[in-house]
């Protein structure tokens, strides 16, 4: 079967590529679709937009009753076969149908010697990449992270943050998980952007842990359902590369500006302001509701959660940050911890 090779003519993914070697190929902006559309305030492609499907030796794209329709090349179809060359346009996502070219069986040890020097090539370009852009772990932080929630009388309030590590296993703060464990029946996690609500059915804290402190403060979710894809965990060694200055990203749900029904992650940038044993110190946007958010190094890897700040009670008691950034993020390797606690529990109990 022919792969079906598409590159991004748009956005903060130009000039990327992406092979398909499946023979249907889902297409929109919900997250289980295989090609993932981008996600705006007001997005102008559907949840299920399109599909690519492998028929007669051929690849064909097929509209799916989306709103705004699939275009090839500028004209507006329901199903049309595709070439190299062919301009395919969803909603504000443009790619181009790049030529799929096999391996020849006449390759001669000569053509092995060059395909050897540019895999070395592509190797050594890799190693020299550039690091994404707080756009791009944006983008990819909006699919995987959750706003943990309580629902009460019709009302729902955001008490944190929490982002996909394992399937249907999400990591936050020990205080976080706590703040639920007495009310689990109405703990709920809403996908950000997607606003896909999972009931909460188990937590685990960390050991270490006690209420009130910082030190250890992680601990993990169960959700209904598979969680949507784990964010990617950097090195325990990535942590303590982190010097002052190192840039930060964090994304989370500050509780006083998120719509509890239909949240969407707050991206924050920032640099480490010091570094104390297992926590960083960092000017990021941290308020309440943004406890648990992963915190990215400079490769977009998730290197630390965010712990607590420095907050004071408003005149009608609600927490607020105090302006001082005094704001703290614990290791990642607490969670790490965790995980490899439940995967041995896992193990034994097979």
């Amino acid at each position: 079967m022919r792969r079906l090779r598409l590159r991004y003519l748009s956005g903060p993914r130009r000039g990327d590529e992406l092979i398909f070697s499946t023979p249907r190929v889902r297409i929109g902006r919900s997250r289980d679709n295989t090609l993932v559309l981008t996600e705006s305030d007001a997005p102008a492609s559907s949840g299920r937009h399109a599909e690519a499907v492998f028929e007669g030796g051929a690849w064909w794209i097929v509209d799916a009753d989306s709103t705004n329709g699939t275009f090839v090349n500028g004209a507006r179809v329901r199903r049309q076969r595709l070439g190299a060359g062919d301009r395919l346009a969803f909603g504000d996502d443009q790619f181009i149908v790049a030529a799929d070219t096999p391996p020849t069986r006449w390759l001669t040890a000569a053509a092995a010697i060059i395909l050897v020097g540019i895999v070395a090539a592509a190797t050594y370009a890799t190693r020299r990449h550039s690091p994404p852009s707080p756009q791009q772990i944006a983008s990819t932080a909006a699919r995987s992270v959750y706003a943990v929630a309580i629902d009460s009388d019709g009302a729902r309030a955001i008490v944190g943050t929490a982002f996909a590590v394992e399937g249907g296993v999400l990591a936050t703060n020990a205080h976080v998980a706590n703040a639920v464990r007495d009310r689990l029946a109405s703990a709920r996690a809403v996908r950000g952007d997607t606003y896909e609500v999972s009931r909460i059915t188990g937590i685990t804290l960390h050991p270490d842990w006690k209420p009130g402190s910082l030190r250890a403060d992680a601990g993990l979710l169960q959700i209904d359902g598979a969680a949507a894809v784990p964010l990617p965990l950097a090195d325990p060694s990535a942590f303590h590369r982190l010097t002052r200055g190192t840039s930060l990203v964090s994304f989370g749900f500050p509780a006083v500006s998120t719509d509890a029904q239909r949240p969407r992650g707050r991206v924050s940038v920032d640099v480490v302001g010091d570094v104390r044993g297992e926590y960083i110190e960092a000017g990021l946007a941290i308020a309440p509701g943004t406890s648990g958010s992963p915190v990215f190094d400079t490769e977009g890897n998730v290197v630390a959660i965010v712990a607590g700040g420095d907050f004071v009670k408003a005149a009608n008691g609600a927490l607020t940050p105090s302006g001082s950034q005094a704001n703290w993020a614990i290791s990642l390797a607490r969670i790490t911890e965790l995980l490899d606690t439940m995967k041995r529990s896992t193990r034994r109990a097979r």
